[in-house]
Order: C-alpha cells, then structure tokens, then sequence
C-alpha cells in the first residue's frame, strides 16, 4: 500500500533541510564568484535561512534571488566598507608576523583581536539586512556587532564556521584539503543556516516588541 504520509517522516523532513541548506549554499557560492557581490550573497542567503529558522514559508532560489536584488544597494556598500578595513586588519596582523619583539606581539594580538570583531560585525549585520529594512549600511555594521555581542551562541557558529578553514590552513594544510570538499558542498550554506536558527530566540524577541 502507497504511503500517502511518507514525506511527512521526520527522516524526509531532515532529507528534505539537508537538500535545502545544500541548494542555499550553491546560491551563495555563486553569488560570491564575483567578490563584489560577497555581501549582497551573504545577506540573500540569511535572508532565506531566517524563513527558515523561523518557520515560515520560503523557497530557496526565488527568495534567495528576490533578497538579492533587493539589499545589493546596501550590502554591497557594507561588504566594500567591511573590505577595506579587513584588509587593514590582515595587513596589521602580517606586519606583526613579520617581525619580532613586543610590538609585533601587540600588532598580532590586535590584528586577531580585530579580525575577530570584524567578522562578528560582518556576520551580525548581514543576518539582520536579511531580515529587517535598513537605511544605512553603517547601521547594518554596528547593530551586526550588538545582536553578535547579545548571542553569543550565533557569533561562535558564524566565527568557528568561516575561520576553521583559514585556521587549518595554517596550523593543519593536510586536514584543510580534506575538508575542502565537504565544505564547498555545503559548508557555507550550512554555517549561515546554523547561525540563523542561534539568532532567531534574539530576532524573535525584537520582532515581538515591534508588534
């Protein structure tokens, strides 16, 4: 007899999430191809996974697209700013690495310190300009570092999820190679779904005040 419940399954619901966070992370792959775009992607794709992490309806390429076009504005001018000061935070961290005694020391110790707050802003901002209007992408940055700073469960996923791989590039190459794949095929949809669902309880109390 033909099951007439069985995508009703917790195993096809899971099958089902596992498909859609590997669609969103081909979306945001290819949206990143052209490093311009890195930030209107990103912003698409916590678009889609805050529909997701909070039960609402969505489908994956028109949501994501829709998002897209929608903040390119925005979050191309936040990625462009965020950029630059990446940059300068790296250039600082290599400046210490290059030389030795205890001004390097404090060079590296604030450049990683920076870098760290950095992608806390990046991340942070881009899960909000996916999911409420913003006006100025300063705006975007600095609330990106409070909501990071409020929840520190999604500020962990989001910063263990996009600097294991650099790290491990550095410390452990062979284990970088290995996980490689793994990560292309879904890890960066995968670390924007997870930090999505750890900043929901967050997103869901500032919704509930603005009813």
């Amino acid at each position: 007899m033909k099951n007439n419940h069985l995508n009703d399954t917790p195993f096809f619901r899971a099958m089902g999430f596992v498909g859609d966070v590997f669609l969103l992370n081909l979306c945001w792959l290819l949206g990143c191809v052209l490093i311009v775009t890195i930030g209107a992607s990103t912003s698409a794709a916590f678009s889609v996974a805050g529909k997701m992490a909070a039960k609402q309806d969505y489908r994956v390429f028109h949501d994501y697209f829709a998002a897209f076009k929608r903040d390119f504005k925005l979050a191309t001018l936040a990625w462009l700013a965020m950029a630059v000061a990446g940059v300068l935070i790296f250039a600082t961290y290599q400046i210490g690495l290059a030389h030795t005694g205890t001004l390097s020391n404090l060079l590296i110790a604030a450049g990683a310190a920076l870098g760290v707050v950095w992608l806390c802003a990046l991340g942070g901002g881009f899960a909000l300009l996916g999911r409420y209007t913003y006006t100025r992408w300063l705006d975007v940055v600095k609330d990106g570092l409070r909501v990071c700073l409020g929840c520190p469960a999604g500020a962990l996923i989001w910063l263990v999820g996009m600097a294991l791989l650099p790290v491990l590039n550095m410390v452990l190459p062979e284990l970088f190679w290995y996980l490689l794949p793994l990560w292309v095929l879904i890890g960066g949809g995968a670390v924007i779904t997870g930090t999505a669902f750890a900043l929901r309880p967050a997103f869901a109390r500032l919704e509930s005040k603005t009813k």
